[in-house]
Parts: structure tokens; sequence; C-alpha cells
């Protein structure tokens, strides 16, 4: 799982102290996008295959019981189209190295093709996967509550797991925990003599080949949440500049590398340390300068003073690429989550939700990850899914149910104009407008029906700008 399965205030504690083949498709209640099956991106912003600007609401799906997917845990079809049905046009859909790779060299293709069909059914109702290289704490036998990660990749040199408090502050106590990291991030030699790292990296090229080219991947993230190991200490309160730099960043350039050497198109999304996820600064840059790059970055600040948000969008900035939050959450706190969406809205930024359910400690068993497990209804919201120009604001206020919009009629990438009937496309949801909606709209035609659940529109010729007020009826 991610850092957020801790109680806020152990994290504020911690901080204080250190400083089968799939069935047919049935027609989903919400149509996928008109276009949007491979995305890239132009600055901070996704983008369509027709240039259009993407946002996209996700949630996590890991199953980290053996056999380590999400059919296992029963996740179906029933599922993907309730996500559909609720707005949701992104999963972070994660794998475990252990059960890729369950021996050096070693490769369960059938294992990868259990992830493939679970990101065929998704594509199905035009839900994007972000492929996902989940792991938390390592390993069971150095502290984890699950293993991610394989055992005979974990070498801690005899040292005692003791004190284990267990996941996720163990990472700050365990001997054997941070040596395990250390010995990964020195590419200490695997039983067949060849360094875990370059087994690391060939695994990932082994799964990317079977989704390279295959519509509805957002994308690879190359390692959940990575621990600086022993050195952690000197990450707070200011960041980790020196492991993120010349650790961490030569590492994830490595697996970019292989990635790239058999998928040419899909962005590669890279994460900073797992420090992050507490506000300390990122100073992780793009590995490789890849262009089809993003920054995977998540959001468990503690207290009142949400750094995580701002760190990530302005780091990924600075290196010119897309920065997505790809975790936040792992609460049932609605004020909570209401107030972390709207920052979103804020600052126009794309998400992915961990539901608390899929919490994985001692004292929380995950729950099935199946589609009501996986979300949360205060994260459901409106928001514009493709965006036939450039945002300049959008905003929804929960106790009114008004959404507003306004962008540009021009492109993201080049600053020209969009063909005549460009269409923008705005998620509102059902449970928001019970009695159905009115709409004001300035500068865009409405091409939807009355009614629908994805609200359609096409700016009017001559238009610079777009302003949309959707209110219930």
């Amino acid at each position: 799982m991610s850092i957020g399965s801790a109680p806020a205030r152990f994290l504020a504690t911690v901080l204080l102290v250190l400083g089968p083949a799939a069935p047919a498709a049935a027609v989903p209640a919400v149509p996928p996008p008109e276009a949007a099956s491979v995305l890239g991106h132009a600055g901070r912003w996704l983008t369509d295959d027709q240039g259009r600007v993407v946002t996209v609401h996700g949630v996590n799906l890991v199953y980290k019981y053996p056999p380590y997917y999400p059919a296992a845990g029963g996740f179906a079809e029933a599922d993907a189209r309730f996500l559909a049905e609720n707005g949701f046009n992104a999963v972070r859909l994660g794998f475990a190295w252990n059960a890729v790779e369950p021996l050096p060299g070693v490769y369960d293709d059938g294992y990868v093709e259990q992830i493939l069909q679970t990101q065929q059914l998704l594509a199905r109702y035009g839900i994007h996967s972000l492929v996902d290289s989940h792991q938390d704490a390592y390993n069971t036998s150095v502290g984890a509550s699950w293993s991610g990660f394989p055992e005979w990749a974990t070498y801690a040199d005899g040292l005692p797991v003791e004190p284990n408090p267990g996941f996720p502050l163990v990472y700050f106590t365990s001997p054997a925990q941070n040596r395990t990291w250390d010995n990964f991030w020195r590419d200490h030699a695997a039983p067949d003599g060849i360094g875990v790292q370059e087994h690391y990296a060939a695994m990932w090229a082994h799964v990317a080949q079977r989704f390279a080219g295959r519509p509805y991947v957002l994308g690879y993230d190359l390692i959940n949440e990575p621990w600086p190991g022993s050195e952690y200490p000197t990450c707070f309160p200011d960041g980790c500049p020196r492991f993120e730099t010349d650790v961490l960043a030569p590492f994830e350039g490595m697996v970019m590398n292989a990635v790239r050497a058999v998928d040419h198109d899909h962005l590669l999304f890279y994460e900073p340390s797992l420090t992050n996820d507490f506000g300390t600064p990122d100073w992780m840059p793009n590995p490789t300068g890849d262009p089809k790059a993003g920054l995977s970055f998540h959001d468990y600040c503690p207290g009142r003073t949400d750094t995580c948000l701002t760190n990530g969008l302005d780091r990924a900035a600075l290196d010119g690429t897309v920065g997505v939050v790809t975790e936040f959450g792992a609460t049932t706190d609605a004020a909570r989550l209401t107030a972390l969406t709207d920052r979103y809205d804020d600052h126009m930024a794309s998400w992915m939700f961990w539901s608390e359910p899929q919490n994985q400690t001692p004292q929380h068993p995950q729950q099935p990850p199946t589609g009501p497990n996986l979300m949360n209804p205060a994260v459901v919201r409106p928001y514009p899914r493709a965006v036939a120009g450039t945002p300049q604001q959008w905003q929804y206020d929960t106790a009114t149910a008004a959404f507003t919009l306004r962008y540009a009629v021009v492109r993201a990438d080049s600053g020209a104009p969009f063909a005549p009937g460009a269409v923008t496309e705005v998620f509102l949801p059902p449970a928001a407008y019970p009695d159905g909606y009115r709409v004001d709209s300035r500068g865009a035609e409405v091409v939807s029906q009355a009614g629908a659940p994805v609200l359609r529109l096409t700016a009017l010729p001559g238009r610079d700008t777009v302003e949309l007020t959707v209110t219930p009826r």
C-alpha cells in the first residue's frame, strides 16, 4: 500500500520526532471519451490524440494478497462499470515484482496476462490504466505487510527486523528494513550474480512489452514510494537532494531506458522519495529528460499546511513534465476529502484516490478491491475530463452543486485554434444533480442530450474563451 494507511497522528508524531478471457462488454452508462485512447502531455497538461487537455480522476487498484492480481480479489466487469458511472477515467493498476519474477530471470507470463486482462477490461469503459510496480516496505521478511518485492532480492545482512511497529512506521525503526534498501541502492548482486537493479529494469521491460501499443494505457509508474534506507534522517526537513539526484534518478533512468527499448509511446512516470509524501521538498529531476515523462507524487501531508501538492506540481513544471497526484486520501473523513479535492481543482490537477478499505496494515486487512471499496462518494464531483482548449479555471461548490469552468479556445501544445466542432466533455455526477441540471454557456453550444452524465459542448465561431456554469435543476 501507500504511506497513507497510517493515521495522521502517527505521521505527525514521526515528523516531530525526526524533524481467464474477459466477457463481452456491456454498454457503459457513461460513454467513453470521443478520443483520448493514447495520452501524451503538453507541459503541465495531459493531452489526448485530438490535442485536448485531459484531466484524470482515478482510483488505485492494487491487490496485495497472493496471487497479487485484482481479478483474484473479485474485481470484475461490474466494478469497471461502477467506476465509469462515478466519473473515474483512470486507475493506477498495481502489480508485484515478486509475482512477475518469482526467481531471478524467470518470469511468470500468466501473471502478467492477468494484469493485462484487467487493463483491457478497464479500457472498454474508457478508463486509462497507469501500470504501477507497487511495494510497501519491500517484503514481509523485513517488516512489510505484503511482499511486493521478491525474497531473492532482499538482503538485510542478518540485521534484525525488530523493532517493528508495523507498516509504515517500520521504515523508521527496523535495521533490516533500512539495510535492505541500502543494498538495493548499492545494486547488490542477486543469486545469479546480476545486480538487483538490473533485474528490476529487465523485469519492467518484460512487463511493458505486453502493454506497448495498447490503447487506454496512461503510462508506467516505475516504482511506488522508494525509501532512502538508512539515509532517511537526512531528508527531514529539507528533502533528499543527494539521494534523489545521485541515487534515485540514475536508478529510475535505467528503468526508463529499459522500458523505452520496448515501448516508445506511453508516458513514463517517475517518483520521488517516500519522504515527499510528508511534505519535504522534491528534488527529483526527470531522470533521462524523456519528453514523454511525468512526475507521479503522493499527498499525505499531515496537518493543515499541505505542501505536497505544490511541491509536486512545481517540481514537474521545473522539468517541463506533467505532474499527477497518484495517491491521496486513505481516510473516510468526508470533510478532509472535500477539502483536498477542492484544492486540486484550484490547481487544475489530475489525481488518483487511495481508498481507506484498501489499506493493509497489521491492524487493517485490505478489503476486496471491488468498485465501492475503491472510492468514496466524497471524491465524486464534476470535472472537465477533456477540454478542446486550455483550462484557465474550474471550481465545484459542494454545498450548492454549482460547477464553473473557463477555458481559452486554443491548443495547449501550440496555441493554435482547434478545428470547428472540437468537443469539450464535462462529467456531471447524477448523484449531484438528481433532478437534472441547468447550463449557462457563454461562447459554446451544448451538443449533448439534456441531463446526460457527460455534458458536451463546442465553441462558437469567433470566440476566444468559453465560460460554463452548471447548477441543479
